[in-house]
């Protein structure tokens, strides 16, 4: 009867322990999800999502709403021209950037940093702002 008791136990300890990896596992890939998409959408995808929020924490009425929208869409199209056009300078401050993280480093790390400089520009298509 103990054994038997104590097998219950473990087994339903490692049933809560598998739903905390697995929860864990979900919400990093679901947050990962969610900040590529914001950060990689276009600006009217951001400005949905700005909008979903401002509606919410301010209980915006549906004519606010309306005009809010307006000036979000309009200053985040602004935002994305303005990054379009200061890219370079901003790829040539970031690259540079990464030449003198190199002169800091092994040659083996120095081929880790390239290899990540070119994951990031993959993945992100410029530097950070």
């Amino acid at each position: 009867m103990h054994k038997n008791r104590i097998k219950i136990i473990g087994g339903l300890l490692l049933v809560f322990l598998l739903g905390i990896v697995v929860g864990s596992l979900g919400t990093g890939i679901y947050i990962k999800h969610r900040v590529e998409k914001f950060v990689g959408g276009s600006p009217l995808r951001k400005g949905a999502l700005v909008m979903k929020k401002l509606t919410s924490e301010l209980d915006l009425t549906a004519p606010q709403e309306t005009e809010i929208k307006k000036i979000v869409d309009n200053t985040l199209i602004q935002l994305y021209e303005f990054k379009q056009k200061h890219r370079p300078e901003l790829e040539k401050i970031f690259d540079s950037s990464v030449v003198l993280i190199k002169e800091k480093l092994n040659d083996e790390q120095k081929e880790k940093m390239d290899r990540l400089h070119e994951k990031f520009k993959k993945r992100w298509g410029h530097p950070p702002p």
